[in-house]
């Protein structure tokens, strides 16, 4: 039971992180809203806060499309060919993601480590701007293993569909 609800969670992880994500960010607006109209006093950290969240929403939504395979792949070439083909392409479509991602990985890295560096901060939340930053080498962590897993589902599919 343990096993299966872990599992539950790791499928949707992505999909619980950035649900909890908006919702703060939905609260935040909404207490802004209030503070602006019905007391005349905006909360000068809300936008700040909200843009980072944002990020993190985004970065974990794109994770959530890789997982589901709903970025671009070649899913309309590969319907009409064999069991060779349909792999081969699966592999193809696996190797751009991971190279796509891990470029964007090296890039997060490199960026968090200059912000890191330079010291740069959030100015109205004053923390550092890397807290903002983390969300693209954490996203494309997420995309990187989806994209592996798919491709292993894709292989077991196929697998499958040559047992029947």
């Amino acid at each position: 039971m343990k096993n299966s609800k872990g599992k539950l969670i790791w499928d949707h992880l992505e999909e619980i992180i950035a649900a909890l994500v908006i919702l703060v960010m939905a609260i935040v607006n909404f207490a802004n809203v209030i503070g602006r109209f019905v007391f005349s006093h905006a909360l000068p950290w809300a936008d700040e806060l909200t843009l980072m969240l944002f990020l993190w929403a985004t970065m974990f939504g794109g994770a959530v499309a890789f997982r589901h395979g709903s970025h671009f792949n070649m899913g309309l070439l590969a319907e009409g060919g064999g069991k060779k083909r349909r792999i081969f392409l699966a592999a193809v479509s696996m190797i751009c993601c991971v190279a796509f991602s891990t470029l964007v990985l090296v890039l997060g890295i490199k960026m968090v480590s200059n912000e890191i560096a330079f010291k740069g901060m959030l100015t109205t939340l004053h923390i550092s701007q890397a807290y903002q930053g983390m969300a693209i080498p954490v996203g494309a962590v997420f995309m990187i293993i989806r994209s592996v897993e798919n491709f292993i589902t894709a292989i077991k599919k196929e697998k499958e569909a040559e047992r029947t």
